[in-house]
């Protein structure tokens, strides 16, 4: 049967969108790919905007921060200041302004704004980066998770100033658990295992909505498991998920071809015990001639 030549690349182009629709056209799931969604997106570019002002400014731009209804401050949505030594030098509530925030902790316990501090200064050329902590709503008294982005913002006269942004209740992105894997992969090679004890710890920056951070030793056994403590201490390498998927031997594989990236398989969510669709991000610690596996991972709807 011949089949017209206008027909066939007709029938070839409706494959190929078929495949990239499925996901299988070589790049990776949309809820890998840099930020999906909106409300992201937009605190993304409201924030960088801000900084660019400031590193251009420097603090004369931070009367420009301060009008409400601005698009720098709309309602819960604002822009603030801070100095690299934890002073609020922008911020909606002015009795806040001028005030060393350092000791602000969350419900858990969790240094707020010595988190912001820490996520830009003390990564090896990391600049811009996440905060997750529970924090009321304003007006209300129950807390629930806030995301913040924050950045660093250099001025011509050398001066450093933090700037950031938070939203309530913001949907996961892989982007976050990346964020979060490799600064606890670079913990873990700057303060070798006593980071261990910091990413376990309820108020450090590993724990955040839904999600947490896990390491397993070179041999496969599980060091830090926060959902899952029973786990800490076994050798889980042949640790299989509902379709027999041996998951933890595949993140050992994806690191040693690669260093850092994906690995999909199925997993209860903590306190569950029906299997859910999981994504995983790891990467590989180097301490020495020791490595060790760090990952996180979010259930994919």
């Amino acid at each position: 049967m011949h089949i017209r030549k206008p027909i066939f690349i007709g029938i070839i182009l409706l494959i190929l969108l078929s495949l990239l629709a499925l996901g299988c056209g070589g790049g990776e799931p949309e809820y890998r790919s840099g930020y999906r969604y909106e409300a992201t997106q937009n605190l993304v570019n409201l924030v960088r905007e801000a900084a660019a002002l400031v590193e251009r400014d420097g603090d004369k731009a931070f009367p420009e921060f301060k009008t409400d209804g601005s698009k720098w401050w709309k309602g819960e949505d604002y822009i603030f200041v801070l100095d690299t030594e934890g002073n609020m030098l922008v911020h909606p509530d002015p009795s806040l302004e001028g005030k060393n925030k350092l000791g602000l902790k969350d419900v858990n316990g969790k240094p707020i704004i010595k988190q912001f501090i820490y996520e830009v200064t003390s990564y090896e050329g990391k600049t811009e980066g996440w905060t997750h902590y529970l924090w009321p709503k304003p007006g209300e008294i129950m807390p629930t998770w806030k995301t913040t982005f924050v950045k660093l913002a250099t001025t011509p006269s050398s001066q450093q100033y933090i700037v950031g942004s938070g939203v309530y209740n913001m949907k996961m992105e892989g982007a976050f658990v990346e964020d979060e894997v490799k600064d606890a992969a670079q913990l873990i090679e700057s303060k070798g295992t006593d980071a261990l004890d910091v990413i376990r710890d309820p108020a450090s920056e590993f724990l955040f909505p839904n999600t947490y951070i896990f390491v397993f030793a070179q041999d496969g056994t599980d060091l830090v498991n926060p959902a899952f403590r029973y786990l800490e201490g076994q050798n889980i390498m042949d640790l299989k998920d509902a379709d027999g998927k041996y998951l933890v031997r595949a993140m050992f594989d994806l690191v040693e071809k690669q260093d850092s990236g994906w690995v999909d398989y199925k997993w209860p969510k903590p306190g569950e015990t029906k299997p859910t669709n999981k994504s995983s991000f790891v990467a590989k610690a180097k301490l020495g001639d020791t490595c060790f596996l760090v990952g996180s991972g979010f259930y994919v709807q």
